[in-house]
């Protein structure tokens, strides 16, 4: 029987230690999925007669692939702490040099059909914040195997509900104001189109070992690129934000600090770039109507502030 997409269910579960799979503990809002497991199969390349390869040998198994969601407070935490790679309380930072990326366990349904990924790493996390719209979100994903139901490691789906509202972006908020401010400082504010946020970990397969087998070792971490990209109307305020901060001779930063929630306010996320390189920024005419405009920057490492952090604050109902 041919299977359908509705129905289909991803959950995760942060892993403790590489190499030991997890019950899943979080349930992603998914759109849509692409991991896939790949056989990498060689041959000597020898002499002997032949008018095609005489063997495929199975050499490697490659599992990566990206995931396509709605954020919802559920599977937030989990989604910064992994990507990020490191947590105090409730906010997250990027990971320490030479310190590991958490893992994860997978467990996705595919009508009723049911894989386990075990060691999965998240390489890159993509935020889109448009206004008047959900926050929506994709990852890309590293993995080591594919386990089937019975197998040693798989795991089964669990009974994980959607209790809250997922984020979006009605009452969003982008301010901004001197490089090297702290998040309260900032005061001014742009009335944005949408925000796209970036974060891609370096993460470069190591090259294989006896002890790997034929499977993937641990991906190690590299140097981080964060990106903010911008769109909105082209105005007198964009072409001061424009002269300050892309044209200024002196090349100061900016501090940028996001916020989104769901319903309730008070259910949100505070996403803080204190310094910022901002690369372009443009404002061209495309026709009759608004003039849009593009402004893109890179979160730079300076004076001993995290390049981005990310808050999350959860409601809780008074007693």
């Amino acid at each position: 029987m041919s299977k359908v997409g509705i129905g289909s269910v991803l959950q995760a579960g942060k892993q403790t230690a590489w190499g030991t799979s997890v019950t899943p503990t979080v349930k992603i809002n998914l759109t849509s999925e692409s991991i896939v497991t790949t056989a990498e199969k060689g041959d000597e390349g020898n002499l002997l007669p032949k008018k095609t390869r005489d063997q495929a040998d199975l050499i490697a198994i490659n599992t990566e692939g990206g995931i396509d969601f709605i954020l919802r407070p559920e599977f937030v935490d989990w989604l910064f702490e992994c990507a990020f790679g490191k947590k105090a309380d409730n906010v997250y930072t990027l990971a320490d040099v030479n310190a590991n990326l958490p893992v994860s366990t997978f467990v996705i349904s595919r009508g009723d059909i049911v894989k386990t990924y075990p060691d999965v790493t998240i390489r890159s996390l993509t935020l889109e914040c448009p206004a008047q719209d959900y926050v929506r979100g994709s990852i890309d994903v590293i993995g080591t195997k594919e386990l089937s139901a019975g197998e040693s490691g798989a795991k089964t789906i669990q009974n994980i509900n959607f209790t809250l509202p997922s984020y979006k972006c009605t009452g969003a908020v982008l301010v901004y104001g001197e490089g090297g401010s702290e998040a309260e400082e900032l005061l001014s504010s742009l009335c944005v189109e949408n925000v796209t946020l970036s974060l891609d970990n370096g993460a470069e397969e190591p090259n294989p070992t006896y002890c790997d087998g034929l499977y993937n070792g641990r991906p190690i971490p590299g140097l981080r690129v964060v990106n903010v990209d911008i769109s909105l109307p082209y105005s007198d305020e964009v072409e001061a934000f424009r002269q300050d901060y892309l044209l200024n001779v002196e090349s100061p930063t900016v501090a940028l600090k996001l916020t989104f929630s769901t319903s309730n306010p008070d259910e949100n996320v505070e996403i803080f770039l204190p310094n910022v390189s901002i690369m372009t920024a443009d404002g061209n005419v495309d026709g009759q109507g608004v003039i849009e405009s593009t402004i893109s920057g890179e979160a730079l490492s300076l004076d001993d502030q995290e390049p981005i952090t990310a808050t999350v604050n959860h409601y809780t109902p008074s007693t």
